[in-house]
């Protein structure tokens, strides 16, 4: 075919593009031939309602263009879930269920790194602090449960024993979560001889979970010997000789800096502030004014250098304030220092004492207000005041912790437009493992809005759908009084758009399966039951395909120094199942072709083109979109697998990806059923575009199923079991019980004398016998279960009731081949009758095809036009093309001579010379005024005069002389002719290819003498046109 091809566009103009036109026809024979070849079929899978209970936040999860999972088949389903909040108050369970059957199973509990081993409880292990010392030699660390809230009273709340490890040996303590609060801290202290002068060691802290023993605070004595590797790491904590001091520095002037202590002061204790002396300060007198509350006092002032300075000590009392004024004089002069003159020294400490009540136990401030004078002063700074706060408390605070229900967060609000909170709580640790939430005065900011956010009352961290990212580890930092503490989340936000999958996105009618809509036409009352049935079939309309659909969206974190490195949730190649949050948010952008309903399956109405969106409840941009079709083409079913279900078995197992990853896997148990066994259906329906569906997409009403058996009474309907296609049967024997399922359009539509079933097919409950191979269609054997057989058709004749109830008969009325004869002949009416009698769905012209057609008329008027354009320009120039002469095509031109001359009378004579004497040559010359058709032969007029035809050159005119401008051609000599004909008068040839005689003659006739002179001045005419 290619050889042909080329051959002919070779023979055409432009034929060099065959080869190419040739290799273009190739390729669109192997595409066609890719598409038209068998297809592998989409995976099956047991259409069970597999759920999650008990757990508030979840997601279905699934990989990159793997669902069903690649172990799904017509008996079995596995799917994957994903809990956020792994540990709630009660533990979860899955639940499978098709009816009437049903089980259920807790969800095992987490795997924990690094030793892959479960634990009932999600705790947070917080360590308070990171260095001990021998003056307080406790370490402090707090044990925190995740999770929703557990139940009421403290009998179901385990302890939480801690383990230190030293080279020096090991230390254990336990302490029991409080209902209040879900926490607890233990307060360890460590053998003195761990710690070692000059040196810093190490010890690691491990924890574990025991339940609790009984008595409210009693979690028993076990755990003193070495957890080993039951133990979950907390970190460590670095054991020092000595303590360093805490403290902040707050500069005073440019020349004087205040050093006060940075901790909690109990009531009664003693502290001091320290100032701070640049070395070259030259001011011999400074005065420091105090300004303090009641309840604080201050006792003492004493320099640091008693030789160089003296410190006056004046009190002064008010009624809210006390007012100490110290005055200090140089008392020598200053000593040399080789120091830099911007360092400083200590220079006066002040002494300060707290009253011993502080109201009720609350912690509270105390302002003082510092202010300095001496002489060389700037001006401007002579009136400037600094205030610090005293934090005074009678609890011994060791540290402010935020206690939060989850450490990460999936970000939906901008599918759903509903804000996540995660609830924040703020408790301080006290020396001794006391704990106590505050609620007052309390700050909180988030580093990243564009992550988290945080409520004005930092009860609380949410994200409200205006987040643009998500991140790992993002920090929200809170303080209380002079206590700083902060948070860190992992917030996973949607990447979009998202990816809408279809199990279809072509949806086309099922050939013969006919379904009631609304009637066409005016409806005629009817007087039988028969022109009843009649009007009723014919108000029915074939059935369009259905999809499922699913609403995926992948999950990612963005890196926190602005990179663009993501981190997906679960993995790059997980997607989430967000169909029940967006479902109430999709829709069909042209509902007369297609309709969504529950949001998960697909309706076909009535072909077109169209698609479904997903839009924000918040902007109402568009999310996710996807396109779809419906076309008025005919597929059939070719093949009805049905797989028996006597019962459902589950089981479950822990991901290792996420900590909330939860695999079910449910089989359907077929064995050998039991005397009135109920037996329940699943099938699936394989369509000629080699796409399979299940029974559950379509509606019940539209499923006009029968299901027979060779053994009378062997099956009962099970409709009022509650079974969704199901029946009861009696038994099987040895070998089995063959159950014949058929699958017909609604009995209200209806047609033919046979009323052959669309699809049939076979179910063993049991075993099948060996010797007895199923009928079935020759198709890949991957999909075809062993206790399944299906057959095209319906190779068995089956009867009952149908039309949404089921049929039960126990015999069959034919036989085999006689039943597959009229089942054909009928089916063969069936098809002519639809065509006849159908009224096709109405065609509506697209905005695409519109389009189309409007390019497609530019197109044809182009060339219309162009076509036009060529026509007439070759009807204009052929007009002007020179007219065939009557010589042959290969004789000369004749040329055209141009006569300037003065002298009329010579040009006269000449001419009659040349009428009346004889021929120089051979042939004479003829002469014609302007150039065109046929010369004429010259004949002899009368003596002095000229002829009186065409050919005539030059005339004489009254009136003088004057210039004149003669136009004459001479013809090409002719070529030879029959001796018959006339010769005619002698042509003269061109001057240019003519010979030495003939230019003579032309040069005599002319009045030129020289033949070489008539060649110049020809060759020069041509050239200069």
């Amino acid at each position: 075919m290619c050889a042909w091809m080329a051959g002919r566009a070779a023979a055409a103009p432009g034929g060099p593009y065959g080869p190419w036109l040739c290799l273009l026809v190739a390729l669109a024979l192997e595409v066609v031939r890719v598409d038209g070849g068998q297809a592998p079929l989409d995976p099956v899978y047991l259409p069970a309602a597999l759920e999650l209970l008990d757990a508030p936040e979840h997601f279905r999860v699934q990989q990159v263009d793997h669902y069903p999972p690649a172990n799904s088949s017509l008996s079995s389903r596995s799917e994957t879930f994903l809990l956020l909040q792994p540990w709630p108050r009660a533990q979860p369970l899955l639940r499978a269920s098709y009816p009437p059957f049903a089980t259920q199973q807790v969800v095992p509990p987490r795997v924990t790194e690094p030793h892959q081993r479960p634990v009932p409880w999600d705790v947070r292990a917080v360590s308070v602090e990171a260095t001990v010392t021998p003056a307080e030699p406790h370490a402090r660390v707090l044990f925190h449960l995740k999770g929703q809230d557990w139940p009421p009273g403290s009998g179901s709340l385990p302890c939480a024993r801690l383990h230190a490890t030293h080279p020096a040996g090991t230390a254990h303590r336990a302490c029991r979560f409080q209902p209040s609060l879900g926490a607890c801290v233990v307060e360890l202290e460590l053998p003195s001889h761990w710690f070692s002068q000059g040196s810093t060691t190490r010890a690691e802290l491990a924890y574990t979970l025991e339940p609790a023993a009984e008595g409210p605070e009693s979690c028993g004595p076990g755990g003193e010997n070495d957890p080993g590797e039951q133990a979950l790491p907390v970190g460590g904590v670095e054991l020092r000789s000595a303590d360093p001091p805490q403290y902040r520095e707050v500069p005073l002037d440019e020349a004087v800096t205040l050093r006060v202590p940075d901790v909690p002061v109990r009531p009664g204790q003693l502290f001091s502030a320290t100032l701070l002396l640049r070395h070259n300060f030259t001011a011999s007198l400074l005065t420091l004014r105090i300004k303090v509350k009641k309840g604080l006092h201050v006792t003492a002032a004493r320099p640091a250098q008693p030789t160089l300075w003296t410190a006056k000590l004046d009190r002064f009392k008010g009624s809210k304030h006390h007012t100490t004024l110290i005055t200090c004089h140089r008392a020598g002069p200053t000593e040399p220092d080789s120091s830099t003159p911007r360092e400083q020294s200590e220079f006066l400490w002040v002494d300060f004492v707290v009253e011993n009540s502080t109201g009720g136990g609350v912690a509270v401030t105390r302002p003082v207000t510092w202010q300095l004078e001496y002489p060389g002063q700037a001006p401007e700074a002579e009136k400037d005041k600094m205030v610090w706060e005293i934090l005074v408390s009678e609890r011994d605070i060791r540290a402010l912790i935020p206690l939060a229900k989850a450490e990460e967060l999936v970000n939906t609000a901008p599918l759903t437009g509903v804000p996540q909170h995660v609830p924040v709580r703020l408790v301080t640790v006290d020396s001794g493992g006391a704990l106590v939430e505050v609620t007052e005065h309390v700050g909180c900011e988030s580093a990243n809005t564009q992550v988290l956010q945080v409520s004005e009352a930092c009860d609380a961290v949410f994200v409200a759908g205006k987040e643009s990212r998500g991140a790992r580890g993002v920090r929200v930092d809170f303080w209380w009084r002079r206590l700083r503490a902060s948070l860190r989340l992992t917030v996973w936000a949607p990447l979009l758009p998202l990816r809408i999958e279809l199990t279809d996105t072509t949806l086309e009618q099922v050939r013969g399966w006919r379904v009631p809509g609304p009637a066409e036409g005016p409806v005629e009352p009817a007087s039988e039951a028969a022109d009843e049935a009649e009007r009723r079939a014919r108000g029915c309309h074939l059935q369009y395909q259905r999809a499922g659909v699913r609403f995926l969206a992948p999950f990612a974190a963005h890196p926190l120094d602005g990179g663009r490195r993501l981190t997906h949730l679960l993995g790059s190649d997980w997607l989430l199942d967000v169909s029940h949050l967006v479902a109430p948010h999709a829709h069909v952008l042209d509902p007369r072709v297609a309709l969504l309903e529950d949001g998960r399956v697909l309706v076909g109405r009535e072909p077109g083109v169209t698609s479904i969106e997903v839009r924000s409840p918040l902007s109402d941009s568009i999310l996710g979109e996807q396109a779809l079709a419906v076309t008025d083409d005919k597929v059939s079913v070719l093949e009805l697998r049905v797989q028996p279900v006597m019962g459902i078995s589950l089981t479950l197992s822990r991901g290792k990806t996420h900590p909330g990853e939860v695999t079910a896997t449910c089989w359907a148990q077929s064995a050998h059923p039991a005397p009135k066994q109920e037996v329940a259906l699943s099938l699936w329906l394989s369509f000629s575009d080699h796409t399979l569906a299940p029974a559950e997409l379509y509606d019940r009403r539209d499923l006009g199923l029968s299901v027979s058996a060779e053994e009378p009474a062997a099956v009962l309907p099970a409709e009022e079991q509650g079974a969704q296609l199901g029946v009861v049967v009696s038994g099987a024997g040895a070998e089995g019980l063959p159950l014949h399922v058929a699958l017909h359009p609604p009995e209200s539509c209806r047609r033919g004398r046979h009323r052959v079933p669309l699809v049939s097919g076979t179910a063993w409950l049991g075993l099948p016998p060996a010797s007895t191979p199923a009928p079935a269609l020759p198709s890949s054997s991957a999909w075809s279960p062993p206790a399944t057989e299906a057959t095209m058709g319906g190779e068995r004749q089956v009867a009952g009731n149908v039309g949404g109830s089921m049929g039960v008969r126990g015999k069959f009325e034919r036989a085999e081949e006689e039943a597959r004869k009229e089942e054909t002949e009928a089916r063969e009416e069936e098809e002519e009758e639809e065509e006849e009698e159908m009224v096709p769905a109405p065609q509506r012209v697209t905005d695409l095809e519109l389009g189309m057609y409007a390019l497609l008329g530019i197109f044809c008027v182009a060339i219309f036009i162009f076509l036009v354009n060529g026509v007439v320009f070759v009807l204009r120039y052929q007009r002007k093309e020179p007219p065939d002469s009557t010589t042959g095509p290969t004789s000369p031109q004749p040329h055209n001579w141009v006569w300037l001359g003065t002298d009329q009378e010579e040009l006269s004579r000449q001419l009659d010379r040349q009428s009346s004497g004889p021929p120089k040559v051979e042939g004479g010359c003829p002469c014609e005024s302007g150039g065109g058709g046929e010369a004429p032969t010259l004949a002899p007029g009368p003596p002095g005069g000229t002829t009186g035809s065409s050919s005539t050159l030059a005339r004489k005119e009254a009136g003088g002389r004057r210039k004149r401008v003669e136009f004459v051609t001479f013809a090409p000599v002719p070529p030879a002719q029959p001796p018959e004909e006339p010769t005619g008068a002698p042509a003269v040839q061109s001057i240019l290819v003519a010979g030495e005689e003939d230019i003579r003659w032309v040069c005599e006739d002319m009045g030129l003498k020289d033949p070489e002179e008539l060649r110049n001045y020809m060759e020069r005419i041509r050239g200069s046109s």
